[in-house]
């Protein structure tokens, strides 16, 4: 529920699909969070040495996707860490924190338009 709360069903639900589970979701630092569905640009950038991937499924999230172009990647990262907080309280059964964590990510970067 907390997943959901913060990036909503579509995309939560595509975080987990590629991720496996819930589990291997938890178990992913927020790096790999944000790289999610990036993949094959992530292995051009390791063959090829060109430019890393900054996010992956993450970017259809209105924080991210409504943000100036030099501004993506800052959101990308920070809402990466979110997902990656609220999975770990999900799967050990924590209270729900999701529209907390939400508020105070969307008050973050509600003057930065």
């Amino acid at each position: 529920p907390n997943v959901l709360a913060i990036c909503g069903t579509n995309i939560g639900a595509k975080l987990i699909s590629l991720a496996g589970d819930l589990k291997r979701l938890m178990e992913f630092p927020a790096g790999t969070i944000q790289t999610l569905g990036a993949e094959k640009a992530l292995f051009r950038h390791i063959a090829k040495k060109g430019k890393s991937p900054k996010y992956g499924i993450i970017f259809n999230h209105p924080i991210v996707s409504n943000a100036p172009s030099s501004d993506k990647g800052k959101r990308a990262r920070a809402l990466a860490d979110k997902i990656s907080i609220c999975a770990r309280v999900d799967f050990f059964k924590g209270e729900f924190v999701g529209t907390d964590i939400k508020e105070k990510l969307e008050k973050r970067f509600k003057n930065k338009k």
